[in-house]
């Protein structure tokens, strides 16, 4: 080859990622046999040499993340994603990685103020967060991009805040596979509707489910002969009439009508459900309420994000970028997983959907 051989290359020669091929590279951590030979057999063919220089540095310099996300129970999106970051910390620790964890709240200024103090108090080298859904994070992150220090942000497809890197998936996408799957082997003939419900906070708008929704109306609209109804049903957390607004809304609907959740509360709205009526129902993240629901056939469809992938991958993208100078790509997309019953199994240290 013309240029000197990268993991990154490696990667994509092999359709891996980035992190299966560095697993394979300093033999550590789980690679299944077959990939491994793949991989074994493209550095044996390309001579590739692992970055010493790199790995020398690293040894010689601890490099301090700061992993900033908001407070959550038990059994939350969080919690896989907070496992994967602890995971490949295992990993790095012997190359001087160090990994501060901070929470706020995301309705309390005070709560965040304080730990955006502690932040910039401990001189950190970088950071790990969410995309942004409230004022006081853009502003943190501003601060952090003037102070040039890097940010990865998990549940991104956004490059406008000027990250590092996002890691996440297409939001418009994910709603266009939800169209496409909630309609799934049903007749063209028939009448159907479906309801999307957004349930939002207003101090907190998540850009990412108003581009699912944009997708999951756009799929509709490019069906030449298959045009349902679509209502959108906004309502407001705090909406101390909203059970009634959800209640009245669903008994509309008929047997083969559809339901549409594009964040995670899924479960929220499926109490609401007649047991009676064959009603459609799809929705995103494999929370604990979430799946319970899956298991009993009440929800068809979850679109899993991949936390525990996002997690994994944004330490090792800082860590390389502190310690290699590899320049990540500004996007990273996590392939979208479509989640049913019949193929629902967490490993037993819930890392993951094993399918």
């Amino acid at each position: 080859m013309s240029k000197t051989l990268t993991i990154n290359d490696i990667a994509k020669i092999a359709n891996v990622s980035r992190g299966t091929v560095d697993r394979v590279v300093n033999n550590r951590g789980y690679v299944s046999e077959e990939k491994r030979i793949k991989i074994q057999n493209i550095i044996d063919e390309r001579n590739f040499i692992p970055n010493a220089h790199g790995r020398n540095l690293s040894l010689n310099k601890t490099s301090k993340i700061a992993i900033l996300i908001p407070e959550h129970s038990v059994g939350d999106y969080w919690d896989p994603l907070i496992k994967g970051t602890v995971a490949a910390t295992e990993n790095y620790l012997h190359l001087g990685l160090k990994v501060d964890y901070f929470y706020f709240n995301l309705v309390d200024t005070l709560s965040f103020k304080n730990v955006e103090k502690d932040f910039f108090d401990n001189k950190y080298d970088a950071l790990i967060t969410s995309q942004p859904q409230n004022k006081q994070l853009k502003l943190f992150l501003a601060k952090c991009k003037k102070k040039k220090i890097p940010f990865v942000l998990v549940g991104s497809n956004d490059s406008k805040y000027g990250s590092l890197t996002n890691l996440g998936q297409d939001a418009l996408q994910g709603g266009r596979l939800a169209g496409k799957l909630i309609h799934y082997g049903q007749s063209k003939s028939l009448n159907l509707k479906y309801v999307i419900f957004n349930i939002y906070n207003e101090q907190n708008i998540n850009s990412n489910v108003v581009n699912r929704i944009q997708g999951f109306t756009c799929f509709f609209k490019e069906q030449k002969f298959f045009q349902p109804e679509i209502e959108i049903v906004e309502i407001s957390i705090n909406d101390p009439e909203i059970s009634i607004k959800i209640s009245n809304k669903i008994k509309e609907l008929n047997d083969n009508d559809g339901i549409f959740i594009p964040n995670s509360k899924s479960h929220y709205i499926a109490r609401f459900l007649d047991k009676n009526k064959s009603i459609r129902f799809l929705g995103y993240d494999l929370l604990n309420d979430n799946v319970k629901l899956l298991k009993e056939g009440i929800i068809d469809f979850l679109i899993n994000q991949k936390p525990y992938e996002q997690g994994y991958q944004s330490i090792e993208i800082i860590y390389r970028y502190l310690a290699t100078f590899q320049i990540p790509e500004v996007i990273v997309t996590i392939p979208a997983e479509i989640i049913t019953k019949e193929n629902l199994l967490i490993d037993i240290n819930e890392k993951s959907i094993v399918l």
